[in-house]
This record gives structure tokens, sequence and C-alpha cells, in this order.
């Protein structure tokens, strides 16, 4: 068991902190393109653009003026692109947290009996599953299924605490620190989602000590802020994995 959490743990590190990395990339080069498109001409002076319809899959050839062009390539490179890019980041470190925990379960199933307090966990079995499933595994994956689902409806908290009393991570300063800001990601990812990027008070609630701005400001999401989200998701994904590794190097 012990060389299965190790090898987990270190698989999904090495996926994860690739595919954001990969994100980084060709969203860097995508952001360099949008730039670079605002200030050329020749497609600027073209003004027409195809959009998709629902008429026999046909694209329909609308008209831009060149300066409205300008404005939606600047804006993209500004904020929408970003704010799409943070959105995709998030949504892979939230991918890392529930293969860990889905992988934790499928090789301790005895897990599933931990209890957080405050976490929706599946707390009995529907006779129509017993009698439905072909085999144990799949009553046990869809089991999972259902509970990776109350995890992730919880608050960061809770998610946090069930990282440490059920998939066994042990915390020190540097990842508490680190979680703190994984929570003001999160919340911003929620108000880009939710609220157009505009703070509320929900926001503010969530993300705590590193909320940025203030009651009815625009969140910011600069390149800068991209930058930090890329290095420390990379860096939680990296300390949540070593410390698992370490209580279950062979």
């Amino acid at each position: 068991m012990k060389e299965e959490l190790y090898k987990l743990a270190g698989g999904l590190r090495t996926t994860y902190q690739k595919k954001i990395n990969n994100t980084y990339i060709w969203s860097s080069l995508a952001r360099d393109a949008l730039s670079l498109a605002s200030t050329n001409d020749i497609f600027l002076d073209s003004e027409k653009v195809q959009v998709p319809t629902r008429t026999s899959g046909k694209k329909k050839t609308i008209t831009r003026k060149k300066s409205d062009l300008v404005k939606i390539l600047v804006s993209a490179e500004n904020a929408d692109f970003n704010f799409s890019i943070h959105t995709y980041i998030v949504a892979q470190v939230e991918a890392f947290l529930s293969d860990l925990i889905r992988g934790v379960l499928k090789i301790d199933k005895r897990k599933l009996k931990t209890r957080v307090q405050g976490i929706d966990h599946v707390k009995k079995v529907d006779v129509s599953l017993i009698l439905d499933s072909d085999s144990i595994d799949e009553m046990i994956d869809d089991l999972i299924n259902k509970e990776l689902v109350g995890v992730f409806y919880a608050s960061p908290e809770k998610q946090f605490e069930y990282l440490q009393k059920v998939v066994g991570v042990k915390v020190d300063d540097k990842l508490e620190e680190l979680f703190d800001k994984w929570k003001e990601y999160k919340a911003t990812r929620d108000l880009i989602v939710h609220n157009l990027g505009v703070v509320n008070e929900v926001y503010l609630a969530k993300a705590g000590d590193y909320s940025r701005g203030t009651l009815g400001d625009h969140v910011s999401v600069s390149k800068e802020y991209i930058d930090s989200l890329v290095a420390e998701t990379k860096s939680l994904i990296g300390r949540i994995s070593n410390s698992i590794q370490r209580q279950n190097k062979v």
C-alpha cells in the first residue's frame, strides 16, 4: 500500500505540474498573438469575421470596424483572456486534488469510513446500488464518486481538513500559506464565473487575508497575477505530493 501511495503522489505531481506549465506556454504565445493582431493593419482592415449560427451549421459573416476590432483584442489581452486562463488553471488544480483523493480511496477503501464534520459524506448504501453493480469494485467506484461530490461541495477549509485527515497530508507553515493563497485563487475564479469579476462580500469572506479590492471593484487578473497563480499552485501540488511521499517511502 505504501508503494502505491508513493507512486500515486509522484505521478500526479508530474502530470499536473506539466499540465500547468503547458497551459502557461500556449497561453503566453496566444497572448502575444493577440497583441500583434491588435497592431496588424492587414488583419484589422479586413473588418469581416465569421461566427457560428444554428442555420445548417454554417457560419455568418459579420462586420466590425477597425477601431472595434482593436478594442476587442485589447480587452481580450488585458482582461478576458486572463480570466479564462485563470479559470482553467484553477480547474486543473481541482482535478489534481480530485484524482489524488480518488486514488487514495481506491488504494485504501477503509478511508471511506473517515468523517470530517461539515462534509456531506456517503452515510449509507442504497440497496439498488448493491444489486445493480456487476462487482464490488464497481460499487466502490460509485461510492468514491459520491464521496468526491460531498468533498468538493464543502468549503476549502473542510477540503483542506479532509486532505489532512483522510489523504494524510502533513501541514507545515509553508503549505498552510500556499493553501491560504489557493483559497483566494478559487474565490477569484468563483467571482469571475458568478459575478463577472466584481468584488462582493462572498469573495471577501472566501479570500480572507489575501482578498484584493473592495466591494464593487473589478478584481484584477493581470499577467503578473497569472504568473503568481502558476508558480504558487505548482508549489501547492508539489508540497502536497511530497508530504504523501515522505510518509510512504519504502
